[in-house]
């Protein structure tokens, strides 16, 4: 009997000791509540907010792009022998005509020998055919010999003779070929490439010399289908050249491509560009913008304001002291003034974080401090404005 109640009296021990933790938990947790309902808002400095305002966007196309010489040529070898000397490298300035490079020409001269010979045996030979035709044609008049026998002369004058113009024509190819052992640019412009050395032995069209003229450069652009329907040659373009910032240089819309690139579904455009300062080389990346429509009045914001997640876009409201994500649907882009427009999601005056900040959670309490506090929150806030 004695057991039973020491029994009850242990579980009613454990039960009202279970009951205390449960009160201290409940109690914890409502305080936790309570300080959580008292965490101070978000401030945001007055320079950190923007709203949705009537803007004027100029509508524009950025596309990239490359540059290239308009004019360039690839100097090759006109005939099969050992470079003898290159009087140019990478980088020098040659003009039309002047000698870039030479072939060994001792084979050729000993051909040129060889045939002058040779067209001099054959003009002598033709002399001699053609004296022989006279006189059998003054011994066919007088019934010396017959007619087929002065047709045999004349058959011989007519070989002699094509004997004669081949050996003319084999010499003029010789003549011809020493003419190409003297390799001359066939553009005034920079050598960009020098593809062979004394001593070594190319082939008939091999690659020598490669040329570029810079005082005349074009961007090749790369542009979607879908907006390609909003250019128009001799359109003004603006072009951002990668490497050198804070420049902009002023160029044309010269040709559109008629076909797409097979696997890209772009037309490739070209822009023509000045070189005047000799700033720009070939093959730098290049950015090209394009003013497609004049300018249009939209509500807009700051591109600075938007952010994407997902492929949405959307932004940071303070509303109702508050913070709300909200899902936008943007429309034109001005790249110059950083502006997009904002067809829905916001109504004017609403009140939209311009900066990015860390942390940013749906629902925490926040507000707009005036001018006079910017200068003491604004820097804490931009660091960390959500830690908790």
């Amino acid at each position: 009997m004695v057991r039973r109640w020491q029994v009850v009296l242990v579980l009613a021990a454990i039960v009202i000791a279970v009951a205390g933790s449960a009160i201290a938990l409940k109690k914890g947790s409502a305080d936790d509540a309570a300080k959580k309902r008292e965490r101070p808002p978000l401030e945001f400095a007055q320079r950190d907010v923007i709203s949705l305002q009537p803007k004027r966007l100029s509508v524009e196309l950025a596309v990239p792009g490359s540059v290239q010489a308009v004019s360039q040529a690839t100097v090759r070898a006109k005939l099969s022998a050992e470079i003898k000397r290159v009087f140019v490298r990478e980088g020098d300035r040659v003009a039309a005509g002047q000698p870039i490079a030479e072939f060994d020409t001792a084979q050729l001269r000993a051909q040129m020998a060889e045939r002058k010979a040779m067209l001099e045996s054959a003009r002598a030979q033709l002399a001699m055919a053609d004296r022989t035709r006279q006189a059998n044609a003054q011994l066919v008049k007088q019934n010396f010999i017959s007619q087929n026998a002065f047709d045999t002369a004349d058959s011989a004058h007519q070989v002699q003779l094509a004997a004669a113009a081949t050996a003319k024509a084999q010499l003029d190819i010789t003549q011809l070929s020493l003419t190409d052992a003297v390799v001359r640019a066939p553009i005034t412009g920079t050598i960009s490439k020098r593809h062979v050395q004394p001593g070594e032995k190319v082939g008939f069209d091999a690659p020598l010399i490669a040329i570029v003229d810079l005082t005349q450069l074009e961007v090749q652009a790369q542009v979607p289908i879908s907006d390609v329907t909003r250019i128009r040659k001799g359109m003004a373009a603006h072009v951002s050249i990668e490497g050198i910032d804070g420049r902009r240089f002023e160029g044309t819309v010269e040709r559109i491509n008629p076909s797409a690139e097979t696997g890209t579904r772009t037309i490739n455009i070209y822009v023509s560009l000045a070189n005047e300062e000799s700033l720009l080389r070939a093959g730098m990346f290049a950015r090209v913008l394009l003013t497609t429509s004049p300018e249009v009045d939209v509500s807009a914001l700051p591109l600075s304001a938007l952010r994407a997640e997902g492929g949405q876009m959307f932004v940071w409201v303070v509303a109702d002291g508050k913070l709300a994500r909200r899902a936008v649907v943007i429309g034109k882009r001005d790249e110059r003034a950083q502006l997009v427009e904002v067809t829905s999601g916001l109504a004017p005056g609403e009140v939209v974080l311009a900066t990015k900040f860390d942390n940013l959670k749906d629902g925490l309490a926040a507000k707009v401090i005036s001018l006079a506090s910017d200068s003491k929150i604004a820097d804490k806030n931009r660091q960390t404005p959500a830690t908790n």
